[in-house]
């Protein structure tokens, strides 16, 4: 069940991260602070399921290391992101290479 937390919880910032695109879509400067919320989500998130259920969150033998936890899984949030958007943007950016 351990193995299955930081999965969640980069599910969850992922998500916090869309609805803060939404919140903020018509002042696009404010996207830069994505990786932040996220990373911010996720330590909140590692604190949660820390002290519902500290066990689940890797074995994590304090707080400090659950928050530590979520940050990590909520800017991992960010790079899953921007790797599904690399793919399949590449080829705009080749075509904009070439010109």
């Amino acid at each position: 069940m351990d193995i299955l937390t930081v999965p969640v919880i980069v599910i969850l910032c992922y998500l916090v991260g869309e609805i803060y695109k939404i919140i903020v879509k018509k002042n696009k400067a404010k996207y830069k602070y994505i990786p932040v919320v996220v990373s911010i989500a996720g330590g909140l998130f590692g604190l949660l399921f820390y002290f519902a259920y500290p066990e689940i969150v890797l074995n994590a033998e304090n707080p400090v290391i659950a928050i530590v936890i979520g940050i990590v899984s909520g800017a991992a949030s960010t790079g899953g992101n921007q790797i599904i958007k690399q793919l399949f943007n590449n080829n705009d950016s080749e075509e904009k290479i070439s010109q």
